[in-house]
C-alpha cells in the first residue's frame, strides 16, 4: 500500500510543481542608448595653431573625431573634459578633470585669465586657448583633453550638468 501511494504521490508532486511555477515579472531595462556612448581616449595635441578671432589672438587644435555626426550635433550632445598637466600644480591641481569651457584665473604681474573652449563640428573638435592679455607667444602640449558623445534618445543625452566622474560611472566609461 505504502509502495502505490508513493507511485501516486511523487507524479502528482512533479505535475503539481511543474504546472504551479509561473515566470517570474521582467526585471527593469537597463537605460536606452548607453550602448551607443563613445567616448576618446585622453590625448595631447601636438601642436596649437596661432589664430585671431575678432582681434584676440589664441591658439587651436582639431582633432579627428569620426563619432561626431550631423545626427549628434542635432540631437545628442557632444563633452569635451579637461587635464591641465601645463599649468603649476597651486593653479591647476594636477589630476583635475573639469568640463570645457575651463576658465583659469591667476596673477603673473596682473590678474591672467586662460581659458579653453571646444568646438564640435561633423567629424571633429576642435580645441581653442586664450588669454585675456595676449600673454603667450605659445603654449605647452603637455594638457590632456577627451570627448563624450551621447546620441540623442539616450537618457540624459542634453543634461550635461554631472560631474566627470558620475559621467564616467553612469556609461561605464573608463577614467
Amino acid at each position: 500500500m505504502k509502495k502505490a501511494l508513493s507511485v501516486l504521490i511523487i507524479p502528482a508532486a512533479l505535475l503539481l510543481a511543474v504546472t504551479s511555477c509561473k515566470k517570474g515579472d521582467t526585471g527593469p531595462q537597463g537605460e536606452p542608448g548607453t550602448a551607443n556612448v563613445q567616448f576618446s581616449p585622453w590625448f595631447k595635441p601636438p601642436s596649437y595653431k596661432r589664430d585671431t578671432v575678432f582681434g584676440i589672438w589664441g591658439y587651436n587644435h582639431t582633432q579627428a573625431a569620426p563619432g561626431i555626426t550631423k545626427a549628434v550635433l542635432d540631437s545628442g550632445t557632444v563633452l569635451t573634459f579637461g587635464k591641465l598637466l601645463g599649468y603649476n600644480a597651486t593653479v591647476w591641481p594636477t589630476g583635475q578633470v573639469a568640463q570645457l569651457p575651463i576658465t583659469v584665473n591667476y596673477m603673473q604681474g596682473t590678474l591672467q585669465t586662460d581659458t579653453w573652449q571646444a568646438y564640435a563640428s561633423v567629424g571633429s573638435l576642435r580645441i581653442r586657448f586664450t588669454n585675456n592679455n595676449n600673454l603667450y607667444t605659445s603654449i605647452t602640449t603637455q594638457h590632456e583633453f577627451r570627448y563624450i558623445i551621447i546620441p540623442g534618445g539616450a537618457p540624459g543625452a542634453r543634461m550635461a550638468s554631472l560631474s566627470y566622474s558620475e559621467l564616467c560611472r553612469k556609461y561605464n566609461i573608463p577614467e
